[in-house]
């Protein structure tokens, strides 16, 4: 049984370049933006806590949509 769970971390998952390839780092930035909250604030009540985290991860996501744009734009007017 080990020895399948570790084939898993020793054989890389092809994960495409096409835009629903994105959709696949969502879970991983809501769970780094929940982290990131828990760990920064001072108090953790609920509704404080879950609008900041959504900013947070809205804010990522955003960051991550213009930065992909950027360089898109940047490809086609340096390649043609």
């Amino acid at each position: 049984m080990f020895q399948f769970v570790l084939a898993g971390f020793t054989s890389p998952v092809h994960i495409g370049t096409t835009p629903y390839a994105f959709l696949l780092a969502l879970p991983l930035i809501a769970i780094i933006a929940v982290v990131y909250k828990a760990t920064k604030l001072e108090k953790i009540e609920l509704i404080p806590f879950v609008r900041e985290s959504f900013l947070l991860f809205g804010s990522i996501v955003v960051f991550m949509v213009l930065t992909a744009v950027g360089v898109f734009i940047f490809m086609k007017l340096t390649i043609g």
